[in-house]
């Protein structure tokens, strides 16, 4: 007990002294390497082209692991993946009501994903029936996601076409960032690279362009997630300009 205790705390202390992206461990050893391979991916991308400071990918077991300690949970669906505990469920409302942000993949868009409650749709309902799930909305032209970063209308990954969906924030909480996002697009699967720093997998069917707005819509949510809403803030720049030169 004394030794997990040590690890727990070398743990906390790596996760706060950086910024790392969590993964949420499913049991599928396939899917998990995949989830690490495309955050680790897509944080090179961010050192490389934004300021932010991003370490890397880290695992999360969401039974057990402080869930405080990373500012977004990539949440790829399985089929297989146990239901969730009371005591999870309330740690997950926790995470979400105090400015987390999950990103529920449910990776079935050539399966019917989220138009046609494809197979991870199916069971993304059935794992998250007793969370606090907020309303949601598709993500429209005016989103901050559209711009965070990259100006974007289409979200893609593996994967193209159909809706990502999003909670409608309330901008008085959590700086306006959705607790919750859904997509079917099997986003880290586009974003993962292997040692040779080459795409692992291929992307269907648009090829690298595809591929490239993947990264940016990954971008995009790594920004909206550590900064909220300031790119929305910032249309109202002219009106505050003008209000204090008068």
């Amino acid at each position: 007990a004394q030794a997990e205790q040590t690890i727990d705390e070398d743990r906390a202390m790596r996760l706060t002294a950086g910024t790392y992206l969590g993964y949420v461990v499913t049991g599928d050893a396939r899917i998990d390497d995949i989830s690490e391979a495309g955050l680790e991916g897509l944080a090179s991308i961010l050192r490389r082209r934004t300021a932010a400071e991003v370490d890397g990918a880290v695992a999360v077991n969401v039974t057990t692991d402080d869930l405080a300690l990373v500012p977004l949970l990539y949440w790829p669906i399985t089929e297989r993946q146990p239901d969730l505990s009371a005591e999870t469920v309330g740690r997950l409302n926790e995470y979400m009501r105090h400015g987390g942000m999950i990103i529920f993949d449910t990776r079935d868009k050539i399966d019917g994903g989220l138009e046609q409650a494809g197979p991870g749709v199916q069971r993304s309902r059935q794992l998250t029936r007793d969370l606090d799930m907020p309303p949601l909305q598709p993500i429209g032209p005016e989103h901050v996601l559209t711009r965070a970063f990259y100006l974007l209308q289409i979200f893609p990954g593996r994967y193209a076409g159909g809706e990502v969906w999003v909670e409608q924030t309330d901008e008085r909480r959590n700086d306006g960032v959705a607790s919750v996002i859904i997509g079917a697009h099997d986003w880290a699967a586009a974003w993962a690279v292997g040692a040779d720093n080459r795409p692992m997998l291929p992307v269907v069917p648009g090829g690298e362009r595809q591929r490239e707005l993947a990264y940016r819509f990954g971008v995009n949510l790594v920004m909206y997630a550590l900064t909220g809403n300031y790119k929305a803030d910032q249309v109202h720049v002219p009106y505050i300009l003008e209000r204090l030169g008068q």
